[in-house]
């Protein structure tokens, strides 16, 4: 039984180191640290290298797929959407609308593991908030933020980085590393983090929803009247009001970490 619990131990604090050195590189990859025993981390502001506007009622789709790069979307008060590509020179995009569908491939070409001295890229999308068709995101390394979208559907991968979103009618989540908050889901999510807290403020599910938390927080500020099955390993969990007659369940696994519902 001591041979089983050491083991047990030493896997956690492995993964914890394994863990934290792979958020350091994140973290240096992206930009957030000027200088760091001797290496300089410092990253010049990308310069606009793309910039195009379309027609949203031509666009069912945007696929956005990137590495190294912050993706934005921001409030757009006209019925087009606007895309903006911050770069250095080593950047290479491609931007294409073909069979209604808006894709955005961008990658840095030339990247070293120790070389972190580039520009800061990034995708600002400007876009109304009345669209209502998906939004599709790949992203290796970087932050991941998105305005109030009442009607969309949104599906990120992420590796490394947050990912912040506004108001969403579905939400699918695939994160790595990195912490999660949404403002609002109006009908379904399904979020699966391996490293980060999760923060909704609110939930107003329609259909059956899934959150898988290996290590962090999970912490909804409030619900409508659903039923919140919960299940934790390692951590504590506080649910109120929960009706176990509701036609909605919200399934929630945690194997490291709290998990807090207001309903």
């Amino acid at each position: 039984m001591k041979n089983n619990g050491l083991i047990i131990t030493m896997i956690i604090l492995l993964s914890i180191i394994v863990i934290c050195l792979i958020a350091f590189l994140c973290v240096c990859i992206t930009g957030r640290f000027n200088y760091f025993s001797g290496f300089s981390f410092k990253r010049d502001s990308g310069k606009v290298i793309y910039d195009e506007t379309y027609d949203v009622s031509s666009i069912n789709n945007i696929d956005i797929l990137c590495d190294i790069t912050n993706v934005e979307f921001r409030e757009n008060s006209d019925n087009n959407v606007k895309v903006v590509v911050y770069g250095g020179s080593n950047s290479s995009f491609n931007v294409d609308l073909v069979n209604n569908k808006l894709d955005i491939d961008f990658k840095q070409r030339g990247f070293k593991l120790f070389s972190f001295g580039g520009n800061q890229n990034s995708i600002v999308v400007y876009i109304p908030k009345t669209y209502n068709n998906e939004i599709n995101i790949d992203c290796d390394c970087g932050n991941v933020d998105i305005i109030s979208l009442d009607d969309s559907t949104i599906n990120v991968k992420a590796d490394c980085g947050n990912v912040n979103l506004g108001n969403v009618k579905n939400v699918n989540i695939d994160a790595n590393l990195g912490d999660i908050d949404i403002s609002l889901v109006l009908n379904k999510l399904n979020i699966d983090s391996d490293c980060g807290s999760i923060k909704i403020d609110r939930l107003d599910l329609k259909e059956n929803s899934y959150i898988k938390s290996d290590l962090g927080d999970v912490k909804i500020n409030g619900t409508n009247d659903i039923f919140i099955d919960a299940d934790v390993d390692l951590g504590d969990v506080k649910v109120n009001n929960n009706n176990r007659y509701s036609d909605v369940t919200l399934k929630i696994e945690a194997d490291c970490g709290n998990v807090k519902v207001n309903n």
